[in-house]
């Protein structure tokens, strides 16, 4: 089974193909450069190198955040395109979820963790069971003094990935002593192979999206809806 997996919910703007478990083509850019100029050159330029055809793709699936609010709806509207164009089915795969499968088989807790700016953050928490990140509770949106005092409480060691990771290191070490580990630098970008990964872990329960229902996932509103609330 083929699968195009687009991450663009961050800085770095990722896309792959793989087929089954095998990676047959990684593509990343972090060139400051805006998604809308990236993404479809990438994609045609994976396309090609792979000799692999849009129609020969068996599901298309993407990141739905949280994150740049433009950089997730150019990668889910590029998604419903193709899904569209071909009737293909699509998956849409929460970042956090993505990034939790960017660290294999950690024996602790895995922090997906997302600066959310404020000293505030995105967080969700894992445990690796049969070779799969599992959630072990709900998504966190609040401060990471908070996290952290969440932390404590479970006395585990904690592996934490994601950009919020290097933006909150010092502090996460000082609080949490040893039992603090941090992925290593690259694999705190959310990626477009961990996205193909966790699709596939839905594709083989049938938990698809339809291109109705593939929407991006906010944690919380947008700094303009705040302050059209504020002004109201």
């Amino acid at each position: 089974m083929k699968i195009l997996a687009l991450d663009t919910s961050g800085i770095n703007c990722s896309a792959c193909i793989i087929d089954d478990t095998k990676v047959i083509c990684d593509f990343n850019l972090n060139t400051g450069m805006t998604h809308s100029e990236k993404l479809m050159p990438m994609i045609d330029t994976m396309l090609k190198n792979s000799n692999i055809e849009l129609s020969d793709i068996d599901v298309f699936a993407c990141s739905i955040g949280p994150g740049s609010f433009t950089g997730l709806r150019i990668g889910i509207s590029t998604v419903k395109a193709f899904a569209l164009s071909l009737n293909k089915p699509v998956v849409g795969v929460p970042s956090l979820v993505g990034l939790a499968f960017n660290i294999s088989n950690f024996d602790g807790i895995i922090c997906s963790i997302l600066d959310a700016k404020n000293d505030n953050v995105y967080a969700a928490l894992f445990k690796y069971k049969n070779d799969i990140p599992v959630m072990i509770e709900n998504y966190f949106t609040d401060s990471i003094d908070s996290l952290i005092e969440n932390l404590k409480e479970k006395n585990e060691k904690v592996m934490f990935v994601g950009d919020g990771s290097a933006s909150f290191k010092d502090k996460l070490k000082t609080s949490l002593e040893e039992k603090a580990y941090f992925a290593p630098l690259h694999l705190n970008n959310q990626l477009s192979t961990s996205i193909a990964k966790a699709a596939l872990e839905k594709v083989k329960f049938s938990e698809f999206d339809t291109c109705d229902t593939l929407m991006p996932m906010y944690l919380k509103k947008s700094q303009a809806e705040r302050e059209a609330e504020k002004n109201s």
